[in-house]
């Protein structure tokens, strides 16, 4: 298995990994699979392009990834969000999610004062996973998310590195 940051020719690697992602965990995700697919390649390229994205590969296969992004105004840019953070379910429990989270926050260590996420917070495995790597839940926002006729909390997380 090989981790490594995401470049702009990976953008259908990706997108394909995203799509099965969607699949697997709806709910880790804010966007519909309908909304992602009315993404152009150019926006999967800006994404890659614009963020920290790493990818965990079994040989070609993209089996894992988590994504970063820094918060550009003056008053925010000590701050970064987390995303994108999934394994898929065949190489679950594996500890790959672990060797993605040290990796990304080694680099956001680097880039940011503090490191934020949102999760499902009914993802318990999730937020667990989090919390060992030390992010603290901070609040949770009611009814985030609506899917269907049923609603979803997100947990706002945050991991202070100074």
């Amino acid at each position: 298995m090989n981790i490594r940051l995401l470049h702009e020719e990976d953008w259908n690697v990706w997108k394909a990994f995203r799509h099965q992602s969607l699949i697997d965990f709806p709910l880790a995700f804010p966007i519909s699979m309908e909304e992602e697919e009315r993404l152009s390649d150019q926006q999967f390229k800006d994404w890659i392009t614009r963020n920290t994205i790493y990818g965990a590969f079994l040989e070609d296969q993209m089996i894992g990834s988590v994504g970063i992004f820094k918060l550009e105004s003056s008053k925010e840019k000590h701050r970064g969000v987390l995303f994108g953070m999934n394994v898929l379910p065949a190489f679950q429990g594996r500890g790959l999610g672990g060797e993605l989270m040290t990796i990304i926050l080694k680099h956001a260590r680097k880039d940011v004062l503090q490191l934020h996420l949102t999760v499902v917070s009914s993802n318990q495995t999730a937020v667990r996973l989090y919390q060992r790597h030390g992010f603290k839940i901070y609040g949770t926002e009611p009814r985030s998310l609506k899917v269907d006729d049923h609603f979803y909390d997100h947990h706002l997380m945050v991991l202070f590195f100074d």
